[in-house]
């Protein structure tokens, strides 16, 4: 697992290189990248309940908050990549652009979406004031097991995926780099998961 980060930043630095010889078709919403990113953040979120449920029942309870507090994150980001389950209600196809859909507004559920999300945010918030789950992370750098190398390999992948999109106009990129990324979330996640199982048996 040591090795993972690297291999994640190389695959960001070379993005740039690879994604123009992949098909146009996989840069489309609603395509293999897209669906593929939601798979990797569907196995965040069933690695995160495993090792929530883990932690629950070693009584680590700081540890086992701290993970189910993640839980509603990993939600939200499927959300988002579904777009609010738009994905589902195609309206049309364009040969160069691909498939298009429905607006939000135009949803059964559509209105209901923002209020729910804010909601879930700040119920999220308020639980992590209330059981200072922010002190966590700090903590962990403080005794210097906080994987700061693979969040910054994270973030800087969606630089990258940013870049690919808003400045370069490559949408292959934009998509490969946030596969990247959402790996890179897992892989710092485990790294935490681990960090607090250790300073849990120190």
């Amino acid at each position: 697992m040591k090795y993972c980060k690297w291999f994640l930043l190389v695959g960001v630095l070379l993005s740039y290189f690879i994604t123009p010889y992949l098909p146009v078709s996989w840069g489309w919403e609603n395509s293999l990248l897209e669906w593929l990113q939601v798979a990797i953040l569907v196995l965040g979120l069933l690695l995160t309940c495993v090792w929530w449920e883990e932690a629950r029942s070693a009584g680590d309870i700081p540890a086992a908050r701290f993970l189910i507090g993640a839980i509603p994150l990993w939600l939200l980001m499927i959300g988002r990549e579904l777009s609010w389950g738009r994905v589902f209600y195609p309206s049309g196809f364009h040969a160069i652009d691909g498939p298009s859909f429905l607006p939000l507004s135009q949803l059964p559920y559509g209105p209901f979406v923002n209020p729910l999300l804010v909601v879930i945010i700040v119920v999220w918030l308020c639980a992590v004031i209330k059981y200072g789950l922010y002190k966590i992370p700090y903590k962990l750098m403080q005794e210097r097991r906080f994987p700061v190398t693979e969040l910054v390999i994270t973030i800087f992948a969606f630089i990258s995926a940013e870049l690919g999109e808003r400045h370069l106009h490559l949408q292959n990129m934009e998509e490969f780099d946030e596969c990247l990324a959402y790996l890179g979330l897992i892989l710092t996640s485990f790294c935490v998961k681990n960090a607090l199982r250790k300073t849990i048996q120190k």
